[in-house]
């Protein structure tokens, strides 16, 4: 698929559909978001009429749940396939994003949630091509283009760099990449390497989507460990990661601010810096032309 042709959504917000701040509140404000990204359950009818709300607000939604394993041995469901199929058509998400990560163990099925956090990949060529299959699999059922996320990593299992395998990833299987800053972040305090040292072996025309979100660090024997908490505020360690790889993509289409659990005023002001730093930083005219304020 041509992920060149992937509209450009601008600087929008992602949450879950059953926590605050509302979404549709949100899209109302002057310098609200420009789009919703939303986790859910496989099946559309559990967020319909959500889904329907934010829409008649007029902002565009895009479906990012927890339940895709991109990774490892354990094939996904041939229904919950065809169930994403069905969701992602049902509300016209321009593409599908998920964390490459274990949701489910052998036993079937299930949601990330009920194994308490995304287990990581191993970041060496055997779970590389491992990944590849997984990616394909999900690619053929679903009717728009993949796009697969590093996950958060409060350890780093394999000495792979972690551009380097997410980048033979989408060179092997053509797929879409959305990299979320903290989980950057979390692997350069899980290793002591940093991301940018592999920054060529990124296919940086793949990157379409960016998340930016709050964190916490935990201060472990060997040093700190970062946590992914949306209601916390961005680290400092965040945003400068946002700042080295805004000039280096040129594709991005959108950037996300993941909120839940913030009040209104909070997020506006997040969004607002977004909106500087993409007018100041990045290489995505794309990206610059869809950034503004309310719809």
């Amino acid at each position: 698929m041509n992920l060149q042709a992937l509209p450009a959504l601008g600087i929008g917000v992602s949450l879950s559909l059953s926590s605050q701040p509302d979404p549709v509140e949100l899209v109302r404000r002057a310098g609200g978001p420009r789009f919703v990204e939303y986790a859910g359950l496989a099946e559309v009818d559990s967020v319909s009429a959500e889904v329907a709300r934010i829409r008649a607000a007029g902002v565009p939604v895009l479906f990012h749940p927890s339940y895709i394993n991109f990774c490892g041995s354990f094939a996904n469901s041939a229904a919950w396939l065809a169930a994403t199929a069905e969701h992602v058509r049902a509300v016209a998400s321009p593409w599908f994003a998920q964390d490459c990560a274990y949701c489910f163990w052998e036993q079937g099925p299930s949601y990330s949630t009920q194994l308490g956090y995304f287990v990581p990949p191993i970041l060496n060529e055997a779970s590389l091509q491992l990944a590849v299959q997984r990616v394909r699999e999900v690619q053929a059922a679903v009717p728009v283009p993949v796009a697969v996320e590093p996950p958060p990593m409060a350890f780093a299992v394999g000495g792979m760099p972690l551009f380097e395998f997410f980048g033979r990833l989408a060179r092997q299987t053509g797929c879409a990449l959305l990299l979320d800053m903290g989980h950057l972040v979390s692997w350069e305090m899980a290793t002591g390497r940093r991301v940018l040292d592999a920054i060529a072996e990124l296919p940086v025309e793949n990157v379409v989507e960016l998340h930016i979100a709050g964190g916490r660090l935990r201060q472990a024997d060997d040093g700190p460990v970062y946590m992914d908490m949306h209601e916390a505020p961005v680290l400092p360690e965040t945003w400068r990661m946002l700042d080295d790889l805004l000039p280096r993509l040129p594709a991005v289409k959108a950037l996300c601010y993941e909120c839940e659990g913030l009040g209104e005023e909070a997020v506006l002001a997040v969004l607002a810096q977004l909106r500087e730093k993409v007018r100041l930083l990045s290489g995505s005219a794309a990206l610059k032309a869809a950034a503004g304020g309310a719809p």
